[in-house]
């Protein structure tokens, strides 16, 4: 397990965006000659000897970009769930093994992992969907949730390709506070359960949210508030007592706490959480971070399956996995009221194409290495063993 590189959903810093469906025509998109015909497109872009008037391979160009080195590849693979990914590298890494892995199909894909290699750096994006729900229109395929991780002018030459290639519409996913404060609702939610072997405190450590207030002064930008892990179950507590907000205490409790101490409403339009950084995740308005979850410390063992069950972090994951994929695909319940078409709920839905109830097997814990640092050709992605070392500056990195 420690060879297998980190899934890379975790331990990277992604720009947010949501992608209109893809039109591909009669060319299937998630087949492998299709996956092989864009990736040998995207680099040949990117490899020419200027896009827009900015030289790409960043020879003269110091000062505009990175000093990168040549682009030495660029590639396009179907993606699918934590367990897929670690039955593919098992099998690379251990080609004798008598457990032959399954081939990732596109109609059980997550979707495209996008990798784009330098002799210097790698980066990387993610075009994803909920498994579950795979409809599309005739020629189209529906991948509606962005993760990018690249430079602005890589990412630039990347979203028009898209743009271009498959006649879509790219804007930034942006986030309502809502979305955050009930991600992180959410994740006490699971911790907190009679079931969890996880406490609050070892999985959230450190909690730091933000305040800002945009529409009303620019002498005060924002406001950063933290929270020690040991405190977060007294919040919950005093939040359950507070008539109304069993499905948001902590939200509650702090709302009422900053009242108190600070005479700040939170509850008022011009006040709002744009960033919460925790031991489990960095989610802003525009940007994501998640760190790879715990397994069950305890594994129980269900009559029905000798799967191990997915322990309290990792069913969280799966619900913010769900719920951003709603949320870019325009089915979220925190979607401004002119564009829902029925009441907002206080917490993401869990809508989640895993198995929540059970994994075949634990997730790789590795931690992956920075995106920017390029990885040996031919081998694994490089990790270290740590979780620490994944700290809230790395959202700058993006």
């Amino acid at each position: 397990m420690a060879d297998i590189p980190l899934y890379p959903l975790y331990g990277t810093s992604y720009h947010l965006y949501r992608v209109s469906p893809l039109y591909h025509g009669e060319s299937p998109l998630l087949s492998e000659r299709g996956l092989r015909t864009h990736a040998r497109r995207l680099r040949d872009l990117l490899k020419g000897d200027n896009v827009r008037g900015v030289e790409v391979d960043f020879a003269p160009t110091a000062d505009a970009m990175p000093n990168l080195g040549p682009l030495e590849e660029c590639n396009w693979n179907l993606v699918g769930d934590e367990d897929a990914w670690i039955d593919r590298h098992r099998q690379v890494l251990d080609p004798d093994s008598s457990q032959v892995s399954e081939v990732v199909s596109p109609d059980r894909a997550r979707g495209i992992e996008v990798e784009v290699g330098y002799e210097r750096s790698a980066y990387s994006a993610l075009l994803l969907r909920d498994p579950a729900n795979t409809t599309s229109p005739d020629g189209f395929t529906a991948l509606p949730l962005l993760l990018v991780k690249m430079p602005a002018l890589i990412r630039e030459v990347f979203l028009n390709y898209l743009k271009t290639a498959f006649d879509a519409h790219i804007s930034p996913l942006r986030l309502p506070s809502t979305f955050l404060t009930s991600t992180l609702e959410s994740y006490f939610h699971h911790l907190g359960a009679p079931t969890s072997t996880q406490k609050i405190q070892d999985v959230i450590r450190k909690l730091h949210i933000q305040l800002a207030f945009p529409q009303t002064t620019d002498l005060l930008k924002h406001i950063d508030i933290t929270i020690a892990g040991t405190d977060v179950p007294g919040f919950l507590a005093q939040g359950k007592l507070i008539p109304n907000s069993s499905q948001i205490p902590f939200t509650a409790a702090l709302s009422k706490y900053l009242q108190k101490h600070l005479a700040l409403d939170l509850s008022n339009p011009k006040v709002y959480i744009s960033r919460i950084h925790c031991g489990a995740f960095t989610l802003a308005i525009d940007r994501l971070k998640i760190i790879a979850p715990e397994t069950q410390s305890e594994v129980s063992l269900s009559e029905a399956s000798s799967a191990p069950e997915a322990s309290a972090s990792q069913l969280a994951v799966q619900e913010l996995y769900s719920s951003l994929v709603c949320e870019a695909s325009g089915t979220g319940k925190f979607l401004p009221e002119s564009m829902a078409g029925e009441p907002r709920s206080s917490t993401p839905s869990s809508t989640g194409s895993g198995r929540h109830g059970q994994r075949k097997r634990a997730v790789s814990t590795t931690a992956g290495a920075s995106a920017t640092t390029k990885r040996p050709r031919g081998r694994p992605k490089a990790v270290n063993g740590g979780r620490e070392a994944q700290t809230e500056e790395d959202m700058g990195d993006a």
